[in-house]
């Protein structure tokens, strides 16, 4: 068994929470499949890690929020480069990027941060975080729970995938419609 699946196995849903602080995919990828072999819940995986990555980026808001910019830059002088591109990302892209940070690696513990420091309303960040969130969550366990579950049984099973996919197309027409509705005001 790898390291990784042993420090799972040993720690169980609070190496899925210290994971999902990160860029912890592989933590929650790895726990469903666990899930998928009925050695861990996978709802129970759903939310350790949807609490965990949205309870980071809040704080890290919050942090950004009352530290601002510099401190983060002066605090992490290599950081300058990142700070300048999600700058340049929020600002074309404004809502989309609050909520799809998440998922562009390599900027995804300093956004949060850069977004509190920018002064983005507090309402607003709670929201794309929370669909943002929940979004990352199911999706890592989509593809940890379904990867096993072909790998095990040797073909697809079409409930969970359909069960999945429903709740990927609420939170999308939700990100949508409220990509829609806050577009001009970032």
């Amino acid at each position: 068994m790898s390291d990784l699946a042993n420090i799972i196995k040993d720690w169980g849903y609070l190496a899925v929470f210290l994971g999902s602080m990160i860029e912890g995919e592989v933590i929650v990828i790895t726990a469903a499949a666990f899930a998928a072999y009925k050695f861990m819940s996978i709802s129970m995986v759903f939310l350790v890690s949807f609490i965990s990555t949205v309870l980071t980026d809040q704080g890290l808001f919050w942090l950004g929020r009352k530290m601002g910019t510099d401190w983060v830059i002066q605090k992490f002088p290599r950081v300058k480069k990142v700070v300048d591109r999600i700058y340049k990302l929020l600002h074309r892209l404004g809502g989309l990027f609050i909520f799809s940070f998440r998922f562009i690696y390599g900027i995804r513990m300093a956004s949060p941060l850069i977004l509190g420091a920018a002064g983005i309303n507090p309402l607003k960040f709670v929201i794309y975080n929370l669909l943002s969130g929940a979004t990352w969550a199911m999706i890592c366990c989509f593809v940890g729970y379904i990867t096993a579950d072909v790998v095990m049984d040797g073909r697809f099973d079409a409930m969970p995938a359909a069960v999945a996919i429903s709740l990927l197309v609420i939170l999308g027409l939700a990100a949508i419609a409220l990509f829609r509705k806050t577009r001009k005001k970032i």
